[in-house]
């Protein structure tokens, strides 16, 4: 249960701005310091790191069997 609890948390940080704490607050300290992070920027590249690391994550199990 710890690994679900593990890896889900982190996908979902990756995915998208609002999946984890962690995000909101970055967002917001770029905020204060002028940048704009915008959820179609986070996107672009969270989606792609999120399916990449699904694919580790599936090879692992697979590998691990």
């Amino acid at each position: 249960m710890a690994y679900v609890l593990a890896v889900s948390s982190t996908f979902a940080g990756n995915l998208i701005t609002l999946g984890s704490i962690a995000n909101l607050i970055v967002i917001e300290q770029a905020r204060q310091q002028g940048v704009t992070i915008r959820f179609r920027e986070h996107a672009r590249a969270g989606v792609p790191v999120t399916l990449a690391s699904l694919l580790v994550l599936a090879l692992w199990i697979l590998i691990r069997r």
